[in-house]
């Protein structure tokens, strides 16, 4: 069945279409890198811990690096109860590319709450050298006793980094 011009309401998807020429303006993953991890339950920090890593090695200086990463958290409430998630190109020192605050407004102190903490963000490292990617989480206020991401064996934190190419 050949086309000259496609409409929406003369396309049937059922058929088969054959098409020759290129698609430009559309992305390609290209590859494809993941860390878990299962089986610790962290302690309450008061200062930012890295909780997961990971390195990828792009193809070419215009791919894009989609990066995300998830963990179940918990804050001690002091006068509030927020959690701070951080991504970073490299490591706590080196560039914030992502962060993300979650948690309570106002609440009882003392008591320990349960968060979801995540970033997503899209990279350009403009490089073909390999880039590590750190996911960290900290107390997000003066308020907040401590927090945590736990990385219990039911609630694993998860980050990948997927490279896109022209």
């Amino acid at each position: 069945m050949a086309l000259s011009k496609i409409q929406a309401e003369s396309m049937n998807l059922a058929d088969t279409f054959a098409f020759t020429g290129t698609v430009s303006g559309v992305g390609k993953v290209l590859q494809v890198v993941n860390a878990v991890t299962t089986g610790s339950t962290n302690s309450q920090s008061t200062t930012e811990v890295v909780y997961q890593t990971v390195s990828i090695t792009p193809s070419s200086t215009s791919s894009k690096i989609l990066v995300g990463a998830e963990g179940a958290g918990s804050v001690i409430c002091g006068s509030n109860g927020i959690l701070q998630c951080n991504l970073y190109r490299g490591g706590v020192s080196d560039t914030l590319i992502a962060r993300f605050y979650s948690g309570l407004g106002s609440t009882t102190n003392g008591h320990e709450h349960y968060i979801t903490g995540r970033c997503l963000v899209v990279d350009s490292p403009n490089t073909t050298s390999a880039q590590t990617y750190s996911f960290s989480g900290q107390k997000g206020s003066g308020g907040t006793t401590s927090a945590r991401l736990m990385a219990g064996s039911d609630f694993p934190i998860v980050m990948f980094a997927i490279e896109i190419g022209p």
